[in-house]
């Protein structure tokens, strides 16, 4: 399974280049979301939602979260893109 995180983006994101291929998963760090990681991988933040909503959803009331879960991903989380 291939896994990058912010630090190891360098051309995989920008769509310059659409040969490269979109990574298995993503490490979540700090000021990041769903839509920007959407938007770095070419996706929706919802289509992200749905692929990694039992981890989000989990960890979102783990942390006292009570609604609107898909607004809760934690640094270190580690997101499926496909």
């Amino acid at each position: 399974m291939k896994e990058i995180n912010e630090n190891e983006l360098g051309n995989v994101v920008g769509g310059a280049d659409s040969s490269k291929s979109i990574p298995d998963t993503y490490t979540v760090v700090a000021g990041d979301n769903l839509s920007s990681i959407a938007k770095r991988f070419n996706t929706t933040w919802q289509k992200l939602y749905q692929l990694n909503k039992e981890m989000i959803d989990r960890d979102a009331k783990a942390h006292g979260v009570k609604s609107h879960f898909e607004n809760y991903i934690y640094p270190g989380q580690v997101l499926k893109l496909k």
